[in-house]
């Protein structure tokens, strides 16, 4: 059985986040809903931005930096040339272009040329780390840092409407990709000198959709019961990782307590389960190096990563 407190929540949760909330405001009021400390988020949302925000509970959120790796979908509008200094509505505006406005074909193409793996630099007004200094907190200071470029995948973006300025999208993205930069960008290829987001949902997460997800004032009306029913298990956290079943004692056991265990099953990551469906940590299994002096590759192994406690 998990060792984990039976008065801990544990597991994944979906929320609909509403605007001018940041994401950890969310966690902020779900800590006081709960009266649990342990709570965190994956895929930060700017204030701007509502929709889809995965929040793990207790020692679930040990599996976030696996979670933020997830692609994102999302139903946005741009207005084209404007200019601001975060590249979306909430900035100081630094200039507004007043046409002529580029064609639909021709911006339908540039989102198409957008499409695909890109460098893409981040906004200024980011979370982004140089130095040990944020980007935002240097930006308000009126010192912004000079951020490198990273690459990323827009694996599809499409035109939703366009009525000039204003541009209506619909994008799948991976992580790390910043909407708002795609905005400045967009607005920079059509010769606007730029552009900003001045709305944001996101639909998509993973395998998560946002007809899923819960507010914040349907939470605030459950039942400590309620919540446990509605908590996906922590195992749920990870679909895209295959299962790997202990089902003997000595086994689970051996797992838990950090020991490499022989396997059968092919070379890759793997979330270990017991054999009632709980989630007992995460493994890797190898195929050890062959022996100096030229022996042979011993046989492959489970190499816990990280090991969930218990009992």
């Amino acid at each position: 059985m998990s060792g984990w407190s039976a008065s801990e929540l544990q597991g994944l949760m979906l929320i609909d986040k509403p605007r001018k909330l940041t994401s950890h405001d969310v966690v902020a009021r779900l800590r006081r809903l709960t009266g649990q400390k342990k709570i965190g988020h994956t895929g930060t949302l700017d204030p701007l931005a509502t929709g889809l925000l995965a929040v793990l509970l207790g020692p679930a959120t040990r599996l976030a930096p696996y979670l933020t790796k997830m692609n994102k979908t999302y139903l946005g509008r741009m207005e084209l040339g404007l200019v601001t200094d975060t590249d979306d509505a909430t900035g100081r505006v630094l200039t507004r272009h007043s046409g002529p406005w580029p064609t639909e074909d021709e911006v339908r193409r540039a989102l198409r040329n957008a499409e695909g793996e890109n460098d893409q630099v981040p906004p200024v007004f980011s979370a982004i780390r140089v130095a040990g200094r944020r980007a935002y907190k240097a930006a308000r200071a009126g010192a912004p840092l000079e951020l490198s470029s990273r690459l990323v995948t827009a694996f599809r973006l499409e035109l939703v409407g366009y009525e000039p300025p204003r541009l209506d999208f619909t994008a799948v993205v991976s992580s790390g990709y910043y909407i708002r930069a795609l905005a400045r960008d967009l607005g920079r290829v059509l010769g606007l000198g730029g552009g900003a987001l001045t709305e944001l949902k996101r639909t998509g997460f993973g395998p998560w959709t946002l007809d899923q997800a819960w507010t914040l004032e349907e939470a605030a009306a459950w039942s400590n019961d309620r919540w446990r029913a509605e908590l996906r298990p922590p195992a749920e956290a990870l679909p895209h990782w295959p299962a790997l079943v202990l089902a003997e004692p000595g086994s689970v056991r051996s797992f838990a307590q950090g020991r490499r265990l022989p396997a059968i099953d092919s070379v890759g990551r793997y979330k270990v389960m017991d054999d009632q469906g709980r989630l007992l940590g995460l493994g890797q299994i190898e195929t050890a190096a062959a022996l100096e002096g030229g022996g042979q590759p011993r046989e492959p192994f489970l190499r816990p990563l990280r090991v969930f406690p218990v009992s």
